[in-house]
């Protein structure tokens, strides 16, 4: 296994900026042909770079292995992808890679994607063995359009069970990081139990736009209404919107938001410059919260300058749930969050306790 790189970590595997240039390194046979190459030259731009890997793809490598399917995918395939799942996909692939590289991708049974399944799930649990197989069934399925395969192995397999997730925040541990947090985060904190939308839309929300904020409330074209079209398989927006009413409080974090940075700015949440917050960087924010919340902030002298406000952590994505919880009934939550199917709110997102009169005892 090749050594993590500690720069350009978004070049494909061996490709290196050096001099002004791009160049790939192949991996040096142990009886190098007389054609042999210590590296090849790509180009100065990306667009060159990746034309010539996909070049070398097409006619140097021969998908009759896991490793050049695999690198063709992520230059073809995976740019349509939404950046998230680029993001994941990359490190999917890069886990399954020593062990799946030198094999034929037509000659991978169901058998052995169960085992690499059954590896990653005792390892990093159920959900994470799910993701990585969606992942290498979404490998295979651009690779039998490319003739490497004939049948995609991993359609064979049933999802493992996953259970769904059961973190209800309370108001005591809401009001608790909250009185912590910065004011960016307050406003995500109070924009997500508010509207009930996902980090990744409440970050996209642009600044100032009528067609975003019209006179009914805060329009919202949530980010997993994309779907792959039956025909030609591209990713395509569907037409799916929600509608989140004005209220007072939707009203006023709306403009506490706004007087937080540049009054000039593409978004609504950006950073003090106004540029933009990715959704790695404001996880990145969140993380430190919570570790503050779990163990308090010490002085330089070991003493406890905060108190723990918290003893369980929770996700961003739990204040969606707490926002469906938190609604009068199961209708109102499915209307805000926007499921398709009532019963994804109702297992999913109904997460409060619920509260039951003690009965009689029995003769009394």
């Amino acid at each position: 296994m090749t050594r993590p790189r500690r720069k350009d970590k978004h070049l494909p595997q061996r490709v290196y900026f050096e001099h002004g240039r791009y160049w790939f390194k192949p991996k040096k046979p142990k009886l190098p042909p007389k054609s042999w190459r210590a590296r090849v030259d790509l180009g100065v731009t990306l667009s060159e770079m990746y034309d010539g890997m996909r070049r070398m793809t097409e006619t140097q490598n021969p998908l009759r292995a896991m490793s050049p399917l695999f690198d063709r995918y992520l230059l073809e395939a995976l740019p349509n992808l939404a950046p998230r799942t680029q993001s994941d996909y990359r490190k999917y692939i890069e886990r399954m890679r020593p062990v799946l590289n030198d094999w034929n991708p037509s000659e991978l049974t169901a058998g052995d994607v169960f085992d690499i399944r059954a590896t990653i799930a005792q390892d990093s649990g159920v959900v994470q063995a799910n993701r990585h197989i969606s992942c290498l069934s979404a490998v295979f399925r651009e690779g039998i359009g490319w003739k490497a395969a004939t049948s995609n192995p991993c359609h064979q397999l049933k999802r493992l069970r996953e259970a769904p997730r059961t973190r209800y925040v309370f108001d005591h541990e809401f009001t608790g990081i909250y009185g912590i947090a910065s004011d960016l985060i307050q406003v995500m904190m109070d924009l997500a139990t508010i509207t009930g939308q996902r980090e990744g839309d409440l970050l996209k929300l642009p600044n100032r736009d009528p067609a975003v904020y019209t006179d009914e409330g805060v329009v919202f074209r949530p980010g997993k209404s994309k779907r792959r079209h039956p025909r030609h398989g591209e990713m395509v927006e569907t037409a799916k919107t929600v509608i989140v009413e004005w209220s007072p409080e939707l009203k006023e974090v709306i403009e506490r938001a706004r007087n937080l940075g540049p009054h000039i700015r593409k978004t609504l949440i950006c950073n003090l410059q106004g540029r933009p917050f990715t959704e790695s960087g404001f996880r990145s924010n969140w993380h430190r919260i919570m570790q503050v919340g779990l163990k308090g902030r010490k002085r330089s002298n070991g003493s406890l300058e905060l108190e723990p406000v918290i003893k369980e952590s929770f996700t961003f994505h739990d204040l969606r749930a707490k926002s469906g919880s938190d609604a009068r009934d199961v209708q109102e939550a499915n209307d805000r969050l926007a499921h398709d199917d009532l019963r994804t709110t109702q297992v999913v997102y109904r997460r409060k306790p619920r509260r039951a009169r003690a009965g009689k005892k029995v003769g009394a």
